[in-house]
């Protein structure tokens, strides 16, 4: 789920660089996350959940991303379609019927400072009798125990890839919910303590014996109950310290997943997490996987002004180095369910393609949805309303393979058009992702624009004469180019959502 702003505020107190790959350890990550060849080609069509090979067929899949290939027989149907898939497991809670036939996953959730139970927000629909769905903790032998026995069931049939979900398992309650405070992370927090500080910053948090220091006694002296706590944590000393422990135990936990993964498939594994690379707080992870799989804020209710935070998460994880398939997040979904905006759907496929990332496949039976009202629901998307572009995507692949962000000097183009120019090596062919932004709310659609014209200076200066026109919803054309006052200009007859720019 996504941050309130004082939660992205505090996530981004925490650092991103705590979490990225650095030193010896992040190039023994690096190897390690190598080891599976070819992870995500830019053009590659990812399904979230498994579907049927109709549907593959229609969308011209080639990978499946966030799990459904469990048993031998669903990877095979997988592979004998040219499709890699994957297994997923959560490291959230055990879930709410669990918690109540299992006295040990009981024991084994989130605690907060009065030794309560930490409730999962966002599935407050989840529960069974009278009991609700508690963030499992992911430092408790016994809910580790579950997530490794759920590994090796999804894994047990070969799969290509592990999927994680909700990666942060007892972090996201220590460093949001005022959970993470049972016995098993206090003494976690010890031993972290002791390979992370010197004697001098334990004696100004006041700590004289770390044998027997226990982080809730110094808490106590600040807050006693969870409320109070969450007012008052970032003046409570050791608190960022608590926080990073919590976080590289998490991370530290999704790389011994995949080593249970790969004994379980029998061969070297794909791995990837649920992970908000907007978040500081999900950067920790990011050495350890091969790829990302996540949900990205495109704000459907502001149609397409409001795209910040599918950007900067992005750029993000361009930084990092991982390839990214995205979808909307819950909410995003629930508003185009409840509008039929399909046009703004298109729209997020091709800012998504065109900063050089993957948005998955709409699903034809269940994307998932989310609000307050509503709690988890469910949006069947058309696949006549989808396919053709992600059709258009895979017939043009050799115009996405390969590319990369290409700084051009200064591209001007109207500002309802957003453009991000591409190049394949240092003097290949360039390819201008032009995607229409001018959002008749009203409507709900992209309003179509005549005579787009762009302009482009020092790279582009000399590309005179004639560049290719793609688009996914009409025949390429070629058009002439111009150059004046020593700059390259270029007139697209006709911008409706998304169109390809080739200059060779």
């Amino acid at each position: 789920m996504g941050l309130p702003g004082w939660l992205a505020a505090m996530a981004a107190a925490i650092g991103l660089a705590a979490g990225a790959a650095s030193g010896a350890e992040g190039a023994a990550a690096g190897r390690e996350a190598g080891d599976v060849a070819q992870v995500l080609k830019h053009s590659d069509v990812a399904f979230m959940y498994a579907s049927d090979a109709e549907a593959y067929k229609a969308y011209g899949a080639t990978f499946v991303a966030w799990g459904g290939a469990d048993t031998a027989e669903s990877v095979k149907m997988h592979h004998d379609l040219g499709v890699r898939c994957t297994g997923s497991m959560w490291c959230l809670t055990a879930g709410a019927q669990r918690l109540y036939e299992d006295e040990a996953l009981r024991d084994a959730v989130a605690r907060d400072i009065e030794g309560k139970p930490v409730e999962v927000p966002w599935l407050f629909d989840h529960t069974y009798k009278d009991m609700k769905s508690y963030f499992g903790c992911t430092n408790h032998p016994a809910f580790r125990a579950l997530n490794r026995a759920e590994v090796r069931r999804v894994m047990s049939g070969g799969a290509d890839g592990l999927h994680v979900d909700d990666h942060l398992g007892v972090a996201q309650a220590a460093t949001a919910f005022g959970g993470g405070l049972c016995d098993y992370c206090i003494a976690g927090f010890r031993a972290y303590l002791k390979e992370h500080t010197t004697p001098e910053q334990l004696q100004a948090a006041g700590v004289t014996d770390l044998a027997a220091f226990d982080y809730r006694d110094l808490i106590r002296k600040y807050a006693t109950t969870r409320a109070e706590y969450l007012k008052v944590r970032s003046k409570i000393p050791l608190r960022d310290l608590f926080d990073r422990f919590h976080l590289e135990a998490a991370a530290e936990n999704v790389r011994e997943l995949r080593e249970v993964a790969a004994q379980a498939a029998g061969h070297p594994v794909l791995l990837s997490a649920n992970a908000w690379v907007g978040d500081a707080r999900h950067a920790h992870v990011a050495k350890y996987l091969t790829h990302i799989v996540c949900e990205t804020e495109f704000n459907a209710p502001q149609g397409t002004s409001r795209i910040e935070g599918a950007l900067g998460a992005f750029e993000a994880a361009r930084r990092l180095g991982k390839p990214v398939a995205a979808t909307a997040s819950g909410w995003d979904w629930a508003c185009v369910k409840a509008t039929g905006a399909e046009d703004l759907v298109r729209f997020w496929v091709a800012v998504t393609y065109a900063h050089g990332q993957r948005f998955m496949v709409p699903h034809p039976k269940k994307q998932w949805c989310f609000t307050k009202e509503l709690g988890t629901h469910w949006y069947a998307a058309p696949v006549e309303a989808y396919a053709p572009l992600y059709r258009f995507i895979r017939a043009n692949a050799e115009w996405f393979d390969g590319f990369e962000p290409a700084d051009l000097g200064a591209i001007t183009t109207p500002e309802t058009v957003l453009c991000t120019a591409r190049r394949k090596g240092d003097q290949g062919p360039i390819v201008l992702h032009l995607v229409n932004r001018d959002w008749d709310a009203q409507a709900k659609r992209v309003r179509p624009a005549k005579d787009v014209s762009i302009m482009g200076f020092s790279t582009l200066a000399g590309k005179g004469g004639r560049v290719r026109l793609l688009t996914y919803d009409a025949q390429a054309q070629t058009v002439e180019t111009w150059t004046e006052g020593g700059a390259t200009q270029i007139k697209v007859p006709e911008l409706r959502l998304w169109t390809l720019v080739v200059i060779e």
